[in-house]
């Protein structure tokens, strides 16, 4: 693994995020209201609507992406969009960036709840937050881009409270 760093997301960095999604699957996982393949207008949108759009670099490379979404009160925040480059995955790429993010929200976000959803059919993410500290907390029932039943499992993790 190269010189790891972060910084905010760029337009510039959307026309390389956009070709990360290599299915129709990968796509669904990273971005469910997207219609694949993923357009860069539907990518600007999101970077548009989303807060703390954040890039992880690899030798000064983008390498991945997440943000948060529906940050309420300051007081919970989801973290969304995750996606590693296909060819840097299963380097701990994934653990990084998400472990920022847990910063960012925590430290300078101040919240008090981070959350994330997944989708039941992701096992290997499911296990990946779970390893992170995420525990569920409720489900839903949705359908996928084939219009097949699934379940989408929302996660969360409190922050620590300080000891006085």
């Amino acid at each position: 693994m190269g010189i790891i760093s972060f910084r905010q997301a760029t337009q510039a960095d959307l026309t390389e995020i956009f070709n990360y999604p290599l299915s129709k699957e990968e796509l669904f996982y990273f971005f469910p209201s997207a219609n694949y393949p993923l357009t860069l207008a539907q990518l600007e949108q999101q970077l548009n609507e989303r807060h703390q759009s954040t890039v992880i670099l690899e030798d000064k490379h983008v390498a991945g992406f997440a943000n948060f979404y529906n940050v309420e009160n300051r007081n919970i925040a989801f973290i969304g969009n995750v996606i590693i480059k296909p060819e840097k995955r299963q380097r701990g790429l994934g653990k990084k960036l998400l472990q920022m993010m847990i910063t960012t929200g925590f430290s300078q976000l101040r919240l008090k709840e981070i959350h994330l959803s997944c989708y039941n059919n992701n096992t290997p993410a499911l296990l990946f937050y779970n390893s992170l500290g995420f525990k569920p907390y409720a489900i839903e029932a949705r359908s996928d881009f084939n219009n097949k039943a699934v379940v989408l499992i929302h996660l969360r993790m409190k922050a620590k409270l300080e000891a006085s």
